[in-house]
């Protein structure tokens, strides 16, 4: 099993809800890594989570899928964190799509269900929903550090020690028209992709479950579970092709 770490100090305000992270780990660094277990390291050396090679590679294919089809470009992040979340944000001038730990866990390596989350959050850049956070508010700066050790020997270079890394920490928090409108323009990604747009289905259907008593940061500012489902249903039968 090969470790790997990537740690950014930052407070991030951005995305599909507000949130404090402090590890990031970038996808595509170790996509090509040859053991099959990836390991998550944080600062203090130990490790955070442990993920499948497989898990990586294909969540990072389908970024670059959905990237080709929405007509943008982002770097793809795991984040640390335990509740369910995905977001989209400025890191130092460059798009990011985050997904974070406990959306990994939750997803369990399903293809569609990861096309369809970040369908949606590659929707919010295609819209503009991220840029017209940004000028919505101040930029601020922030000061952070990446720690890069033991990355793949395939050809993936050590990050070494960066300092004083700025960070565009931008309130992009979205309404919930932006959000009806990421969800239906994501239908589109995945089926221009070839991926099951009912992964979205699937997907909200678990959110459906943990958000009983449990406010997920992911659905701050999105319509409910319930609304969206129908919504998704509606526009998955509208936009396939006959069977």
């Amino acid at each position: 099993m090969k470790t790997f770490t990537l740690a950014i100090l930052l407070l991030l305000i951005t995305g599909c809800s507000t949130q404090q992270y402090k590890l990031y780990w970038r996808a595509k660094d170790f996509a090509l890594d040859r053991s099959p277990m990836v390991g998550l390291r944080g600062r203090d050396e130990q490790i955070v989570w442990t993920i499948p090679t497989r898990t990586i590679q294909e969540m990072t294919l389908v970024h670059l899928r959905i990237s080709r089809a929405a007509n943008i470009q982002s770097d793809l992040y795991i984040v640390e964190g335990d509740d369910p979340n995905a977001f989209a944000t400025f890191v130092n001038g460059q798009r990011v799509i985050g997904i974070n730990l406990g959306m990994v866990k939750l997803i369990n390596g399903d293809v569609n269900q990861y096309a369809a989350l970040i369908g949606h959050e590659a929707a919010h850049w295609a819209n503009g929903h991220v840029d017209a956070g940004q000028t919505r508010t101040n930029t601020l700066n922030a000061l952070g550090t990446l720690v890069g050790v033991g990355l793949s020997a395939a050809g993936v270079p050590a990050v070494g020690l960066i300092t004083g890394v700025g960070v565009d920490l931008i309130d992009s928090s979205y309404n919930r028209d932006q959000e009806r409108e990421a969800d239906a323009q994501s239908i589109d990604y995945l089926l221009l992709s070839n991926y099951d747009p009912r992964g979205a289905i699937t997907l909200h259907e678990k959110f459906l479950h943990m958000d009983r008593g449990l406010r997920l940061p992911f659905l701050s500012s999105h319509p409910s579970n319930e609304e969206r489902m129908q919504n998704l249903k509606a526009l998955i039968e509208a936009k396939r092709p006959a069977q």
